[in-house]
């Protein structure tokens, strides 16, 4: 809600998505770098040879520099390393003069610390500098706030873990995915995990999860850099990513990489999407917690994104999201009818989503059914990819199958998640207590964390990173452990409506199912 008015000396950050180049050749590229059955598998790009191709051309810049010099802006504006973003920190009453719109400040209503500098109307550009780009960052766009992974028990860290044995933790998930004993050794290998709105980590929390429940094999007991903030309260996303990440990928140097919070008056997102562009070497997998309705966010934006998603990926970089924890999701239109709702990026058809699966039994740790808060569906924007329109129509075409009707989803578009792992009763350390939560925040590093020990047997073996798993991933659907119990996902549970039903082979609950770590190598070797 809006909270005040401005002062015109306010300062704000406006972000310029310039119209780039030759996107179509990129896109060629990904792809060919990324299908593990094309002879240019793994031939990745530097920042620098990308910037080349994509770039934008001298009259783009010209007309956009010619716009902001009439403002007597350009002083404040600053490209990224890429070339294609331009930063602007201007006064308010400039940026409202450019865009011909007004701004104020907005508190969101359960987050009252979380001020944002937004415009209150649409704004205007020159119709010769609205072709130049694909959007303005910083204008519209109010984040997403808030964390979905649910707390299910607090209890204080006793002296002795040893015989803790209820719930999940890093000896579970290793003895589950056949882990073992399994940790990094190759020094050049890294990963990271991405936090945005305020979420910091503890280094004391790390160490001390590490040393109760790391006892079974090498690891580290701090992170290896950290990028951005981390000084604040302790979040519950940050501490449970960087704690099962670096148990799963034991040994491997991690990336604590935060971008600032929201009294940055910038999209977080968008923010650290910027950070990459502006770093020749960044980690080789990135573990995101992060996504909001397709719906509440403009198509050209989200374009954008993929572009950027391809950027990442042809730079040989695996970038995982959760799928969400709200099942098949379920939006309602003012006349009562609904639909279901899905998310993005866990929506993109250039990154790998996670979803969640659960223990069939509180008394087992063998077999693993579906999760039905585990996000999963099909976008309404982005047209299904090849690699997954054989295992989709498998899925779709199963007389065996009750599927939902088909009015509530779009069927040949994106679907999602691609994997997924274990998302409930994962044990973490935060404040010195023991805090047992749930959510795919929780599958997401734990899936990273394995892609990094497949990552470092090949550069061990002197062949490059797995890079953009998807097309690997479809090509071995037999690395996966199938989860095929389990209800539906969850839906519009006020109409009684389920979602997905879960099968054999892929489903939009659980994608292929879990990672088998053995079967995952084999098949990550056989590659060059």
């Amino acid at each position: 809600r809006r909270v005040r008015g401005t002062q015109k000396t306010d300062m704000i950050t406006l972000t310029l998505a310039m119209k780039q180049r030759n996107t179509d050749q990129l896109e060629s590229l990904f792809w060919r770098v990324s299908d593990p059955r094309s002879q240019e598998y793994g031939q990745y790009r530097s920042l620098r040879e990308i910037t080349k191709l994509i770039q934008p051309d001298v009259q783009t810049v010209k007309d956009v520099f010619s716009w902001l010099d009439h403002y007597n802006a350009i002083p404040h504006c600053s490209f990224v390393r890429s070339l294609d973003f331009l930063n602007c920190r201007l006064e308010v009453g400039v940026a409202e003069q450019m865009l011909e719109t007004k701004f104020s400040y907005f508190k969101h209503a359960t987050e009252p610390d979380s001020v944002i500098l937004r415009a209150t109307q649409e704004y205007t550009v020159p119709e010769k500098v609205a072709k130049c780009l694909d959007f303005i960052g910083g204008v519209h766009r109010l984040p997403n706030v808030k964390s979905k992974l649910k707390i299910k028990e607090v209890r204080p860290l006793p002296d002795n873990l040893e015989d803790f044995r209820y719930g999940v933790h890093p000896d579970t998930l290793r003895k589950r995915y056949n882990v073992t004993d399994h940790v990094g050794k190759n020094s050049n290998n890294s990963m990271a995990t991405a936090q945005f709105l305020k979420q910091y980590f503890s280094p004391a929390d790390l160490k001390e999860f590490m040393n109760h429940f790391g006892k079974g094999f090498p690891h580290l007991t701090e992170i290896t850099h950290e990028i951005g903030p981390n000084s604040g309260k302790t979040g519950l996303e940050a501490n449970l990513d960087v704690q099962y990440i670096m148990s799963l990928g034991a040994n491997i140097s991690t990336t604590f990489w935060s971008t600032g919070g929201l009294h940055e008056k910038q999209e977080p997102f968008l923010e650290w999407m910027l950070d990459l562009n502006n770093n020749e070497t960044i980690p080789y997998i990135f573990s995101v917690s992060y996504g909001d309705h397709e719906r509440t966010l403009s198509p050209e934006y989200m374009r954008r994104i993929n572009v950027e998603f391809m950027k990442i990926g042809l730079r040989g970089v695996s970038v995982l999201f959760a799928s969400g924890d709200d099942g098949a999701g379920c939006h309602r239109f003012e006349d009562e009818s609904y639909t279901f709702e899905p998310d993005f990026p866990s929506s993109s058809p250039y990154v790998t989503t996670v979803g969640g699966t659960m223990f069939t039994s509180i008394f087992s740790d063998v077999n693993e059914k579906g999760n039905d808060i585990s996000g999963g569906g099909f976008s309404n924007i982005f047209s299904m990819p090849k690699y997954q329109m054989e295992t989709v129509a498998g899925y779709l075409n199963d007389s065996t199958i009750k599927l939902p009707d088909s009015k509530y989803y779009n069927s040949s578009n994106r679907a999602y998640p691609d994997v997924s792992a274990m998302s409930d009763d994962f044990w973490i350390i935060i404040n010195r207590l023991l805090m047992n939560v749930a959510g795919t925040s929780a599958a997401t590093p734990t899936v990273a964390g394995m892609i990094a020990l497949a990552n470092d047997a090949r550069l061990d073996a002197g062949k490059p990173v797995l890079g953009f798993l998807n097309p690997f991933i479809y090509q071995n659907p037999g690395i996966f452990f199938d989860v095929t119990l389990g209800p539906p996902s969850q839906a519009c549970w006020l109409d009684d409506l389920e979602g997905y039903p879960l099968s054999e082979g892929w489903d939009p609950v659980t994608g292929f199912g879990t990672p088998d770590y053995r079967r995952l190598i084999q098949a990550a070797m056989q590659y060059y």
